[in-house]
């Protein structure tokens, strides 16, 4: 005998929107929220490529942050600093285009970086003769040393203490690196550098590809704050990096976020919190092929822009030791921060929307005070942004753009596990799509599952999670008449069940 009296509940009528558990509705990123010449390149290369505004407009801001960050810092209150590189990971399937936006947004550092090697070579060229010259000189005179002779000996160390430093043509930005050699790279570039690619092979890395599997996070966690760090480079002596900054830009494809949060150390050390993510829906499938090109005036702005920012001069403290220039908010804009700040605060109560994902919103405030440095630094890119005070509509920008990140990161936060309601949700609605049940019981699902679910109330919770989604819904039927507890009775979507039939 059945153990329903209603074995069939009514169903509602209609059923509210799906709210899909991996493709959530996202707010888009309105690229017009950067100022001039970004906002406009940024523009015209999504529609040249045909691809979402939130990957290229992504990329133009780890291009601005990577050079802006070099030479600038900002000042949020009085003992408050920020610097201004950011870590940007705009989440796309393959065939998007995305390599191509990547390299049209990055083109202005590698054109920096191959004029500052042209201008180098002669002194390169001139230095390296000189120094093969001394070398065979030191050479020589320690063969005289070798033979008793002290005078001989007296010069060779003279000549090594004295030997000039060959230059090395800066370097901005690299796309594969393991950790310690990242080290050396930002030692040996004026500390700030940027880690640029159309995939997310640094997340590998990271997690210790090339250390048996051990995470190696140090550097690069304390090279996204600023935070000193002491780097072996092998034979030769430390390295004391005194303000390390990394700038990252990555196009990665969403599939590889899922599961993130599981990796040692990617979570609980505030790894994946340091990241602003976009998630934007990929336009595969509805491109015209007819793409608008980009006019030769755009990709001239953007190039001069994002130079203007690598020239810009480093300050000297009272010691005469190089130090980055100083940007301060306007009143109005620090009240602005604030307001921003205390919302963001509440959201991570119980119950509120970032109660599972702290530790992206706990570095949100901090992540829009970047963004407005930026967004002034570019505004400012041909003159001296540390001589003008940060504009309350450049603050009202970057928190727009904040807002858009943060509905952006927390559903890739959600991708990666960070929700265990959304994750339980994901688990049991595979079990229930891969059989096709159109109906169940909340034991069957239990008894199926219960190897991941040891106790019937987590299983409850995912199928809440589902039911607010609107992919199910749980009635709790009358008792039957042999008496005892019925298990609730869940029904499927009708216009999923009819995909499967």
């Amino acid at each position: 005998m059945s153990a329903f009296v209603n074995p069939k509940p009514v169903e509602p009528d209609p059923w509210p929107d799906l709210i899909p558990l991996d493709a959530p509705t996202l707010p888009r990123l309105d690229v017009s929220l950067l100022p001039g010449w970004a906002g406009t390149f940024a523009r015209e290369l999504a529609a040249d490529t045909e691809t979402p505004p939130e990957l290229a407009g992504g990329m133009v801001l780890a291009t601005a942050a990577t050079a802006a960050a070099r030479t600038v810092k900002l000042c949020v209150r009085a003992g408050y600093f920020e610097p201004l590189n950011l870590w940007v990971a705009a989440g796309l399937t393959p065939g998007n285009r995305k390599s191509r936006v990547q390299r049209c947004a990055a083109t202005p550092l590698m054109a920096w970086e191959a004029e500052q090697a042209r201008e180098l070579e002669p002194e390169i060229k001139r230095l390296s003769s000189e120094v093969a010259t001394i070398q065979e000189r030191v050479k020589r005179l320690r063969s005289q040393a070798a033979k008793g002779d002290d005078a001989a000996a007296k010069e060779a160390a003279e000549l090594e203490a004295d030997m000039p430093t060959i230059p090395r043509p800066p370097q901005l930005w690299t796309s594969d690196a393991t950790p310690e050699r990242l080290g050396v790279l930002l030692a040996d570039n004026d500390e700030a550098m940027a880690w640029l690619s159309s995939e997310g092979g640094i997340f590998d890395l990271l997690a210790g590809r090339y250390s048996s599997g051990i995470p190696n996070l140090d550097l690069v966690l304390k090279a996204w704050s600023g935070d000193a760090e002491r780097v072996d480079r092998g034979g030769r002596p430390p390295v004391f990096l005194r303000e390390p900054l990394l700038s990252i830009g990555l196009s990665p494809q969403p599939d590889l976020l899922r599961g993130l949060a599981s990796k040692p150390g990617f979570r609980g050390r505030g790894l994946l919190g340091r990241f602003l993510f976009l998630l934007p829906p990929s336009p595969l499938g509805f491109r015209t092929l007819e793409a608008r090109p980009m006019g030769l005036t755009t990709e001239a702005a953007y190039s001069a822009g994002v130079g203007a920012m690598l020239n810009w001069p480093m300050a000297a403290d009272s010691e005469g030791r190089a130090r980055r220039q100083v940007i301060r908010l306007s009143r109005e804009a620090r009240e602005g921060w604030l307001e921003f700040a205390r919302h963001v605060e509440g959201t991570m109560r119980p119950g509120g929307d970032f109660e599972h994902a702290t530790d992206w919103a706990g570095k949100a405030p901090g992540q829009a005070a970047r963004l407005a440095g930026v967004l002034h630094c570019i505004e400012h890119a041909h003159g001296q942004p540390w001589e003008v005070e940060l504009s309350p509509g450049t603050m009202t920008a970057a928190l727009d753009l904040a807002a858009v990140f943060a509905r952006h990161s927390l559903a890739a936060m959600d991708l990666m596990g960070a929700d265990p309601s959304i994750a339980a949700a994901r688990k049991v609605w595979a079990w229930v799509e891969a059989g096709r049940r159109e109906q169940f019981t909340v034991r069957e699902c239990y008894k199926a599952l219960q190897g991941s679910f040891p106790r019937v109330a987590m299983v409850r919770e995912a199928l809440d999670a589902l039911e607010e989604r609107a992919y199910l819904t749980v009635t709790v039927p009358e008792p039957g008449t042999q008496g005892g507890r019925p298990s609730p009775f869940v029904t499927v979507r009708p216009d999923i069940a009819a995909g499967w039939r």
